[in-house]
């Protein structure tokens, strides 16, 4: 008798064991995600994510981050549990730069659409063209924070055209500074956004209802839309036309605009999980990533 009530009680320990192993395990399988700001667009696109996945019987976790570059480092660590990434095409390029021995631990798997670079400036300033801001004038260009977005894609632009590493650089809210522009006493001499276009900021929104008072840099150096070391397109060049707010019709924007990714660590995902983002992206990505 207490063989057998020894017995039973070991057979529900190894059932207990093999529960708990299994929760563990399944947990361990799950998507991790590292999207961006919460709140942010990326954070959003990765909410969405989670939610179509748990629909197809799949578990992602969204974790926020600081932003693009923390997104690649989280990704690209091998003992970390993020598997999946946003980040912008130029970070990418900007990460891999430093960090080599990564590219074999980040692969794209899906596009975001395309994010465009918006410099500002007053309608009566020197500064018309992206040649003009590579004068070695000490020009002061205003982004909102040293760990954004808009910063990585400035530090890229500069790798690329070494000549921009005369502006100097301001950090501090851009959507205050730009009214303070056309003042003697202005700290900045121009601004810079990055956003979808269509997507609506105070800064481009102010230019596109004062055209008399502001106007946006053009932006067509050569060396920004050469493509990466491995062959990708990192920045296309093109001709925006965005919607003024008078008679006088939209306003052209001849700027560079920049990929948004989706990446993933191959050496990270199981096979599984592989098949369901191929799933995910193939047939529910329009759920996910609206295109513009």
């Amino acid at each position: 008798m207490i063989r057998l009530i020894f017995g039973a009680l070991l057979g529900v320990l190894t059932m207990l064991s093999w529960s708990e192993e299994s929760v563990l395990a399944a947990k361990s399988h799950d998507l991790v995600i590292s999207s961006g700001i919460e709140g942010g667009g990326y954070w959003s696109a990765a909410s969405r994510l989670q939610a179509v996945a748990e629909g197809m019987g799949g578990s992602i976790s969204n974790r926020s981050s600081a932003g693009s570059l923390a997104n690649l480092e989280a990704l690209a660590d091998p003992h970390g549990p993020v598997n999946l990434a946003f980040a912008q095409a130029d970070a990418l390029e900007y990460f891999l730069y430093d960090s080599p021995d990564a590219r074999s631990r980040i692969n794209v798997m899906e596009y975001l659409g395309q994010e465009c670079v918006f410099i500002v400036t007053k309608a009566g300033s020197d500064l018309r063209t992206d040649a003009d801001l590579q004068q070695d004038s000490g020009f002061r260009l205003g982004i909102a924070s040293h760990t954004s977005g808009v910063a990585v894609t400035f530090n890229n632009m500069t790798r690329r055209v070494p000549e921009l590493s005369s502006v100097a650089v301001v950090y501090g809210e851009t959507a205050t500074a730009i009214e303070q522009l056309d003042s003697p006493a202005a700290a900045l001499d121009a601004l810079m956004v990055v956003h979808r276009p269509k997507e609506h900021s105070q800064e481009v929104d102010l230019v596109l209802g004062d055209p008399d008072s502001y106007r946006f840099l053009k932006i067509s150096d050569n060396r920004l839309t050469d493509k990466s070391a491995d062959g990708r397109e990192v920045y296309r060049g093109m001709k925006l036309a965005l919607p003024g707010q008078d008679d006088r019709g939209p306003s052209v924007v001849k700027t560079i605009c920049v990929k948004g990714l989706l990446l993933v660590n191959p050496e990270k995902l199981t096979t599984s999980q592989q098949n369901l983002m191929t799933d995910i992206v193939n047939s529910h990505w329009g759920a996910v990533f609206a295109t513009q």
